[in-house]
């Protein structure tokens, strides 16, 4: 994959010592500012951070994704299990970096962030009363234990300033300056202003956090590529205004075993006597807004759509 430079969020910092280690913890968890414990719908893709680790890594060090086993379990010596009543299942790691510092005049100890895919496996904590908990490892020593509470959906659509990107390359090499969706053409092409969308067109847009699918990656089977069980909409408004048009995806599918969703959709027409702004530098990013939600969850991104 290609690895593309990532925008620096609450994770990448360093912690000044007093000739003091600093005890392993649970730093954080999500796609930017983490709440202190999790929500998580089964095969969402998820940042950990967390203190106290021994191994330095100097640069992000990737794990090896296999289309039909998922993403390697350990990476750099870190990993991570699903902990519940039914036993342990691995998360496969996406990959592991840590924060630099920004000194080096003071001792210090970075933060480890570990990005992996939360096991389909994960039942739904408020049925079973019980407690899922994700623990992450260096090595046999434990660095955290996170508690996960289940939902069906944490819906994120994937945007060019996530942190997971370092992962990701469906933005390619591309220059872009603003907090981008990756949303693309069937057969390929980002969508910006500079390559607006017409209604009636079909797209594409990738998301974390939808959920379970049929079948179930959590079956033990060979991968098969399915649909998610959990139904969704989306939402369209132009230029801020109030929702002219609702309507189901044409299909919510979890492509590869890698926790990356893909949401099929067409665009609207548009709605009569509403004049569309100007998309790009000289006007706002996108004129259309496309709410996603699911039965827990919602996100937003843009779209540049012309008559």
């Amino acid at each position: 994959m290609t690895m593309l430079r990532t925008t620096t969020y609450w994770f990448l910092l360093c912690l000044p010592l007093a000739a003091q280690a600093v005890p392993a913890g649970f730093a954080g968890a999500g796609y930017r500012t983490p709440p202190n414990a999790v929500e998580a719908a089964p095969g969402q893709v998820i940042i950990i951070s967390v203190n106290g680790a021994q191994t330095r890594v100097a640069d992000p060090i990737f794990g090896i994704f296999d289309p039909f086993a998922g993403m390697s379990p350990i990476v750099a010596g870190f990993s991570a299990q699903l902990v519940q009543s039914t036993g342990r299942t691995p998360a496969g790691i996406y990959g592991v970096s840590q924060s630099s510092c920004a000194t080096t005049t003071v001792p210090c100890v970075p933060v480890t962030n570990i990005t992996l895919i939360v096991p389909f496996a994960l039942l739904d904590t408020q049925k079973v009363n019980g407690v899922a908990v994700l623990e992450v490892k260096e090595g046999n020593n434990v660095l955290a234990n996170v508690p996960v509470r289940a939902v069906s959906d944490k819906v994120h659509v994937i945007t060019s300033c996530d942190d997971t990107l370092i992962y990701y390359s469906v933005f390619g090499e591309q220059d872009i300056s603003s907090c981008t969706a990756a949303v693309v053409r069937p057969r390929g092409g980002l969508i910006l202003p500079s390559r607006p969308v017409h209604q009636g067109e079909p797209l594409v847009a990738f998301s974390y956090g939808m959920g379970e699918t049929t079948p179930s990656p959590a079956s033990g089977a060979a991968f098969i590529p399915g649909l998610t069980k959990q139904p969704f909409v989306l939402r369209y408004a132009v230029a801020g205004g109030p929702v002219y048009w609702a309507q189901a995806p044409d299909g919510v599918s979890l492509a590869t075993f890698n926790g990356t969703y893909e949401v099929h959709f067409t665009v609207p027409p548009l709605p009569d006597n509403t004049p569309l702004p100007a998309c790009g530098e000289k006007g706002v990013y996108g004129n259309m807004t496309v709410t996603l939600s699911g039965i827990h969850s919602t996100d937003k991104f843009e779209l540049c759509v012309t008559p």
